[in-house]
């Protein structure tokens, strides 16, 4: 008597997603509170950014698991990377190591963690417009628009949006297509192709009109 059965193949998922948490942003000191992600470069997955606007007097760190305290990751001396994967003591709080908060502004936040270090630098916004609407498209998915963070107009997402396998791209209200050919994360331009949907599942999608990166989290792989 045969039986039918469905065999969805194993994914290996190989990244690490990280995320912000603290006064410096919108989410506060909440974990679990819609917490924008960190951007990884798309040809060194131990490298990631976030360039936003940062709250007046304000301080942050990186989790890597939204909802939960560990692992996390600060700074005690503003320049190198401290770890507290669970159990141990608690690194100090990007980016002056437990000093002054961060003036009001927009900076660019990169972190690597093979080589434990970070930077902390001022970011030109002046003259940065952002589309009055940005949309999800492609053949990956319907048409999902997407939404600011009440902070930073600039940062754009979606999510627990459903993709199966063929490519996406980043729609704006003028008609402006924005993409990469790169999957998961990478840096989008106008007119740059769509970015390749791999495997299906449900995804957060970020994207940063600002710098054009993007990244693609899966929530079950």
């Amino acid at each position: 008597n045969p039986v039918q059965c469905e065999v969805y193949p194993y994914f290996n998922y190989t990244f690490n997603d990280y995320y912000l948490v603290g006064d410096a942003l919108t989410p506060g000191w909440n974990n679990n509170n819609n917490n924008p992600a960190l951007f990884r470069d798309e040809s060194d997955s131990n490298v990631y950014y976030y360039t936003g606007k940062f709250e007046d007097n304000g301080h942050f760190k990186v989790l890597q698991t939204k909802g939960l305290w560990q692992p996390q990751f600060g700074t005690d001396d503003g320049e190198t990377v401290g770890n507290n994967p669970g159990g141990g003591t608690d690194p100090e709080r990007f980016p002056y190591g437990g000093g002054n908060g961060i003036p009001v502004g927009f900076y660019t936040f990169k972190i690597n963690f093979a080589s434990n270090t970070f930077t902390f630098e001022s970011f030109d916004a002046s003259g940065a417009v952002s589309p009055a609407s940005l949309t999800l498209q492609g053949t990956s998915t319907d048409n999902v628009s997407m939404s600011q963070l009440a902070l930073d107009g600039h940062i754009w997402y979606a999510n627990s949006v459903r993709l199966t396998p063929g490519e996406i791209s980043f729609l704006t209200d003028n008609g402006a297509t924005w993409g990469s050919t790169s999957s998961f994360s990478g840096v989008a331009l106008n007119g740059g192709g769509a970015v390749p949907v791999i495997v299906e599942d449900d995804y957060d999608v970020w994207f940063n009109d600002l710098t054009g990166r993007y990244i693609l989290i899966p929530l079950n792989l």
